[in-house]
C-alpha cells in the first residue's frame, strides 16, 4: 500500500470515529398503544420546623403500586391510564403516628388509623387518566376528584377533629397535586436529539397546596448502553408558601435516571432534594427544613 493509499484510508478511520462520536440518541415518550407497566414510586420526605424555639420534626413515607395502561396514542397524545393497587403510607412527629397499609384489612385498624385506612384504602382498585404529550407534559390529568369525593364520603362519621384531618390530607391528592406528581417522573426529555455529554435544561412550576414551587433542572446524558440512557439529574429549586403566609424556602436536587430509548419509558429515577429558609406565619418567622427522597420505578408486564 502506498503512502495515497495509506492516507486515504486513514482520512476513512478518523471520519468513521468522528461521526460514531457525533452519534445522538433521540428520546421521547413514545411508549406503544397496549403495553402495560408496573409503576412503583417511593417518596420519603423529613420537614423539621423550629416554632418559638421548640424543634417540630414531621416525617412522611409513601409508597404506591399501579398498573400503568396505554389506552391511546396519537402522535401529540399519548393516553396512560394508572390504577392502584398497592399503597403504604405512614406519616409520624414526637406526638403521633399514623400507618396504612393496603394490604392489611381495615377491620384490624382502630383509631386515627382507622379513619387514615378508610380514605386511602378509597383508592385501591380505582383509576386515573394521563394525556401525556412527547415531551413528558401533562396536558391533561381526571380521575382524581372523583376518588377525592369518595374519600371524605369514606370518613364522614369520624366527626369534626376527623374531618379536618381528612380535609388536610384529601388536598394532598387533588387533580393538581397528583398531575405534578405524574409529570415529575415524566417531563425530562431534551426537545432534540443530544451527543454523549450533552445535556438540556427543564423548567417546571406547580402550585401544591397553596405552596408554589418552580425548579429548574439540568439534564446530562452519561451514557447510552443496551438500549438504556443513562441521565445525571442536577437542579435548583425554590417554594413560596401561600394562603396569607411569607418566606421562602431554596434548595437543590441531584439523581439519576435510566431511560429505554426506544419507548422512552423512564425504567428508574432516584431524586435526593435538600431544601431550607423560613415560612412566616401569624408573625412568626419559623426556620424549615426538608430532605425529599424520590424513587420511581417502571418494569414491563405480559399483556
Amino acid at each position: 500500500m502506498n503512502i495515497k493509499n495509506i492516507v486515504i484510508a486513514g482520512l476513512f478511520l478518523v471520519w468513521g470515529i468522528n461521526s460514531a462520536s457525533a452519534q445522538q440518541t433521540g428520546l421521547s415518550f413514545n411508549p406503544e398503544k397496549g403495553a402495560k407497566y408496573e409503576y412503583h414510586t417511593e417518596m420519603t420526605q423529613s420537614v423539621k420546623q423550629t416554632v418559638m424555639g421548640q424543634e417540630m420534626p414531621v416525617v412522611v413515607e409513601m409508597s404506591t403500586k399501579c398498573l400503568m395502561e396505554i389506552m391511546d396514542k396519537k402522535a401529540q397524545e399519548i393516553t396512560v391510564q394508572f390504577t392502584y393497587s398497592e399503597m403504604t403510607y405512614n406519616i409520624s412527629n414526637p406526638m403521633m403516628k399514623m400507618e396504612y397499609d393496603s394490604k392489611k384489612p381495615i377491620e384490624t385498624l382502630s383509631g386515627m388509623n382507622q379513619m387514615l385506612g378508610k380514605m386511602l384504602g378509597v383508592m385501591i382498585g380505582q383509576s386515573v387518566t394521563a394525556v401525556y404529550a412527547p415531551d413528558g407534559s401533562v396536558k391533561s390529568f381526571s380521575g382524581m376528584e372523583t376518588i377525592n369525593k369518595n374519600m371524605i364520603n369514606a370518613i364522614a362519621d369520624s366527626g369534626p377533629e376527623g374531618m379536618q384531618t381528612g380535609e388536610l390530607m384529601r388536598q394532598q391528592f387533588t387533580d393538581d397535586a397528583m398531575k405534578n406528581a405524574f409529570e415529575q417522573s415524566f417531563k425530562i426529555y431534551p426537545a432534540n436529539p443530544v451527543n454523549v455529554g450533552a445535556g438540556w435544561n427543564m423548567e417546571n412550576v406547580a402550585t401544591v397546596n397553596n405552596m408554589k414551587t418552580s425548579s429548574k433542572t439540568r439534564y446530562t446524558l452519561n451514557e447510552v448502553k443496551n438500549g438504556v440512557a443513562f441521565v445525571a439529574v442536577d437542579g435548583e429549586m425554590e417554594m413560596n408558601p401561600g394562603a396569607g403566609m411569607g418566606g421562602k424556602i431554596t434548595g437543590t436536587h441531584t439523581g439519576t435516571i435510566t431511560i429505554d430509548t426506544k419507548t422512552g419509558i423512564p425504567l428508574t429515577n432516584e431524586i435526593l432534594q435538600n431544601a431550607k429558609g423560613s415560612i412566616i406565619a401569624q408573625g412568626m418567622d419559623i426556620p424549615t427544613e426538608i430532605v425529599s427522597k424520590f424513587k420511581t420505578s417502571i418494569n414491563g408486564k405480559e399483556n
